[in-house]
């Protein structure tokens, strides 16, 4: 099996909340720009915990 086919079967296997995750991480990979920011990988699993209402009430003071 190849390792495209592997890829590809593990990601037919992977459970809904994970995909943006992959998607992300798969984009950073293939772009061109190295210089890319590293923060946009945490970004799909950081949001949701800032759509938590504990998120707001712990930073509306600020």
């Amino acid at each position: 099996m190849s390792k495209q086919q592997r890829i590809a079967n593990l990601i037919s296997t992977a459970p809904e909340n994970k995909l943006d995750i992959i998607l992300s991480f798969v984009e950073f990979v293939m772009r061109e720009n190295k210089d890319m920011d590293n923060m946009l990988l945490s970004e799909p699993s950081l949001s949701a915990d800032w759509l938590l209402e504990e998120e707001n009430d712990a930073w509306k003071d600020l």
